[in-house]
């Protein structure tokens, strides 16, 4: 296998599974919204704000998946290590957003 075939797929499945995984989150966020938005924050600036924040680390969580991606590939089991560091990205969101959810 060539050294760039070798150096794509570990940062290819990391960035599209954490985009899954974000988007996943984020949607359900979204659906959530309405009972959040009472339970937490009831002005309607503070759901804007938790929405920007959650976009903004929504690009983050990709960003910082295509960079681990791309320092952690090895020639052994290149989706495996894609998958990992996807859970860890999507966790880390999932933190992100309950830390924002809960503080505003």
């Amino acid at each position: 296998m060539a050294p760039a075939r070798r150096a794509v797929p570990t940062p290819l499945v990391a960035v599209a599974a954490t985009a899954v995984g974000v988007l996943v989150l984020f949607f359900g966020q979204r659906a959530l919204s309405p009972t959040l938005v009472e339970a937490f924050c009831p002005a309607p600036d503070c759901a804007l704000g938790i929405g920007l924040w959650l976009t903004v680390g929504a690009v983050l969580a990709l960003i910082l998946s295509l960079i681990a991606g791309f320092a952690f590939r090895r020639r052994d089991r290149p989706v495996r290590r894609g998958l990992h560091i996807a859970l860890w990205c999507v966790l880390a969101y999932l933190a992100d957003s309950v830390t924002l959810w809960i503080i505003a």
